[in-house]
């Protein structure tokens, strides 16, 4: 049993990162996976999403306990997402197979993670430094569909090829886009990224590239951290919450930088 305590402390941290912030899922475990466990790119993307899914059912159910997650807006976001997800899910794992050039197709990937990143950074700058953006009501049925259709369906293609997508692609869309409070944005990108690296994971599951022990490690490991995550949610404010968020997406992109070099 003791081989696996590093696997379970691993697994705590990046729970508790997830259910307070909602990054992780794909920025996070995706170096991990890969410098730490020492999977290529395409089973770091598919033991990713798989991960991802595990961890956020429990994060989901938090933050749904707290009201932070609005059914009704949720699952128009998800059946906006779904579609381009799955389809990119499949699309890579067809690539992987087809590709003559497999470090080409694990550089676009690479390359399409730190773009989404980047394009994150931008969009949270533009929240902290335009006070006005920060409305914190949720937007009518009608307009929240169409505004959040084009940007919903590329975070939709980021997640279904790279595994990253909650914190870091969803969770800006839903701030700028939806005008949501960071608790509200941080709970609706969980229950939708869940629900999307579920149909992800099980494309990659079929095309064989998912670690499946490690994924359930790691997944034992994050319930440990629920319940200094519900406590963290209930007292941090949410300006530091969004500081903190910005802070780790901009490690994320170093991360990123530095493996594409």
């Amino acid at each position: 049993m003791v081989p696996l305590i590093p696997e379970l402390a691993i697994g705590a941290i990046v729970g508790l990162i997830i259910s307070t912030t909602g990054v992780g899922g794909g920025v996070v475990v995706l170096p991990i996976l890969s410098y730490f466990f020492g999977l290529d790119v395409l089973a770091s993307v598919a033991t990713a999403n798989l991960l991802s899914m595990l961890m956020k059912i429990s994060s989901s159910y938090m933050h749904f306990r707290m009201g932070n997650i609005p059914l009704r807006q949720s699952l128009i976001i998800l059946l906006i997402m779904i579609p381009s997800t799955v389809l990119a899910s499949y699309g890579v794992t067809m690539l992987s197979h087809v590709s003559h050039n497999q470090v080409q197709l694990e550089w676009g990937i690479n390359l399409l993670v730190l773009l989404a990143i980047l394009f994150s950074l931008y969009l949270f700058y533009r929240r902290i430094c335009q006070p006005q953006l920060q409305m914190n009501q949720m937007q009518p049925q009608p307009r929240l569909i169409k505004t959040l259709l084009l940007p919903g369906t590329g975070a939709g293609l980021v997640l279904g090829a790279t595994g990253v997508g909650g914190g870091v692609v969803v969770l800006p869309l839903l701030l700028r886009y939806a005008q949501m409070s960071i608790k509200q944005a941080i709970g609706v990108s969980l229950f939708v990224t869940m629900m999307l690296s579920g149909s992800s994971a099980f494309a990659y599951a079929h095309g064989g590239y998912t670690d499946w022990k490690l994924a359930l490690v790691l997944f034992v490991g994050s319930l440990l951290a629920i319940p200094f995550a519900n406590y963290l949610m209930k007292h941090l404010p949410d300006k530091v919450l969004q500081y903190v968020t910005l802070f780790l997406i901009l490690c994320s992109a170093v991360l990123m930088g530095f493996r594409l070099v």
